[in-house]
Order: structure tokens, then C-alpha cells, then sequence
């Protein structure tokens, strides 16, 4: 399997930016995908995780009742969706799609030089 299709399936299926740091040895490009991505990621998170808190909190005090509609209402109304919410899912998104195109379109780029390739050694006939 081709380096670039290797490091595009690795960036795809698992974190932006891996498949540019493991398969093709580019570290400080796949940090550009990594961190920006690792950032929003954990800012959803922490958003997130308020959230069930808030709502682990209504239900194990009475005053919302274990009842799916009503949990689903509450859900809905405590969405957080203001800019730097949009800003750390477009974030992810663009940095999670970019990592991909770049592995494929670069990653088997002339210029780069991979630690496992073989080289036709000089001065032979």
C-alpha cells in the first residue's frame, strides 16, 4: 500500500495529523492538523461534559424527572451554540478533512525523503 494512502487511512480513521507523523515522518506538519483539531476537540468535550453534569445533577436531585422526553428537552435547550463553539467544531472539521487531502496529495511528494526507502546506491553498473 502507497505511504500517502497509509497515512491518509490513519489521519481518517483515528486523529488528523497521525498519518503525516507516524507513516510520513513529517512532524511539524501533521502538528498543524494535530493541535488545532486536539484544541476544539477538547473544548467540545469540556462544553459537553458541563452539560451532563448540569444534567446528572437535575436528575439525581428530583427536579427533572427520568423521563426521555423531558431529558431530550432539556438537552435541547441548554445547547451551547455560540462562536467558539462553531469555532472548535469548524475547526475540527477542516483540520480533519485537510489531513486526509494532504496525505494523499502529498504524502508521496518527490521532495520527501522516507527513512524506509531504498536508494540505488551510487557508482554501480
Amino acid at each position: 500500500m502507497k505511504q500517502s494512502i497509509k497515512a491518509a487511512l490513519i489521519s481518517a480513521l483515528l486523529f488528523p495529523g497521525l498519518g503525516q507523523i507516524l507513516v510520513l515522518k513529517r512532524y511539524a506538519r501533521g502538528c498543524i492538523f494535530l493541535l488545532p483539531t486536539l484544541a476544539g476537540t477538547l473544548y467540545i468535550l469540556r462544553v459537553a461534559m458541563a452539560q451532563v453534569n448540569v444534567l446528572a445533577g437535575q436528575l439525581a436531585n428530583g427536579t427533572l424527572p427520568f423521563d426521555i422526553t423531558m431529558i431530550a428537552q432539556q438537552i435541547a435547550a441548554s445547547r451551547t451554540n455560540g462562536p467558539a463553539m462553531t469555532a472548535a467544531t469548524l475547526a475540527c472539521v477542516l483540520c480533519w478533512s485537510a489531513s486526509i487531502l494532504d496525505a494523499i496529495f502529498f504524502g508521496n511528494d518527490q521532495h520527501y525523503h522516507h527513512p524506509h526507502a531504498s536508494h540505488p546506491q551510487q557508482g554501480q553498473s
